[in-house]
């Protein structure tokens, strides 16, 4: 494991060697960038550092982490060259492989990487071990919710919270005892004090929190995850990990409790309104559907799929 090193506005610094990283339980080190000259394969998660890799002609898998819109809409608008850069590189004779989590994605890959390149797994692999339904609670009860719903997707140009906030809105008109608590603000910008306060009239607002370590301590702590996204994002597949339902964005209901349009208001409030009497009333479907679901996440899984391609470009 080695760290690349942050870019910040254009601007690259260093990355750091013996850097440790206790996250989860595991333990950690980033290695010293010249262990890259022995590697057999080069498995990418950032950008590389040129003088990593020219000593060697080690065959690379590049990580498609991002979703292509939220790639190709800042560049777009004249922020970054993600999109850019993922044609060029995907044109390397070196880049063997380009790996995506999302069958959803695969046409969208397709005007810039080849088809013999692309390799689409089912899911994006969820740490078992670490997120799941045993161990350390959040207190959301001192709020004084009868349910609890979490939202914590990271805000993206191509999808973030507006719009399902307003379904939050649009349910705590329709219903009283429900607490939603927003983790991931990442802009507390005067427009989203207005959306906040709206629901903290409607006295459906719980709390707010920036990026946090130990989500899984969250997780579990709520009813429901409520998502705008439409394929299974990290958060999504750690909360069923944790055993905690979902309700998602159409397109995800091979992992959702319920799916709805998330830009319309009256449709996430019917969604929501489901998945909460279902949780009440039908405890042991919604434990069926959330434990099925997690199945597709294993590591186990992950490893016999990514392995498979690194025996085929060995």
């Amino acid at each position: 494991m080695i760290d690349t090193g942050p870019t910040i506005n254009g601007v690259h610094s260093e990355g750091k060697a013996g850097q440790t990283d206790n996250r989860g339980g595991t333990e950690i080190i980033t290695a010293d960038p010249q262990i890259a000259n022995e590697a057999d394969i080069y498995v990418a998660h950032a950008g590389y550092i040129d003088q990593w890799i020219v000593p060697t002609q080690a065959p690379v898998v590049w990580i498609l982490h991002g979703r292509p819109g939220a790639c190709f809409r800042p560049e777009q608008f004249g922020s970054g060259n993600s999109y850019s850069l993922l044609a060029a590189i995907a044109k390397w004779p070196r880049v063997k492989k380009m790996v995506t989590f999302w069958p959803y994605h695969v046409e969208f890959w397709g005007p810039i990487v080849s088809r013999e390149k692309l390799v689409c797994f089912d899911a994006p692999p969820i740490d078992g071990e670490r997120f799941s339904p045993e161990g350390e609670k959040h207190d959301f009860e001192s709020m004084g919710g009868i349910r609890n719903v979490l939202i914590c997707e990271s805000w993206r140009e191509d999808v973030d919270i507006y719009e399902i906030t307003h379904g939050m809105i649009a349910y705590a008109k329709r219903k009283g005892g429900v607490k939603f608590h927003f983790v991931g603000v990442e802009n507390k910008a005067t427009c989203w004090n207005f959306l906040f306060d709206e629901l903290r009239r409607l006295n459906a607002l719980g709390e707010v929190w920036g990026r946090r370590p130990e989500m899984e301590v969250m997780y579990r702590s709520v009813d429901l995850l409520l998502s705008p996204q439409k394929i299974v994002t990290r958060t999504i597949g750690e909360a069923i990990a944790c055993g905690t339902p979902v309700v998602a964005a159409y397109g995800c209901e091979d992992y959702a409790l319920f799916t709805m349009a998330e830009d319309n208001p009256e449709d996430v409030a019917d969604a929501l309104e489901s998945a909460l009497k279902m949780i009440s009333n039908e405890p042991d479907v919604v434990n069926k559907q959330v434990d099925e679901a997690k199945q597709k996440l294993s590591l186990a899984a992950y490893s016999e799929r990514m392995n498979a391609v690194y025996t085929e470009i060995s």
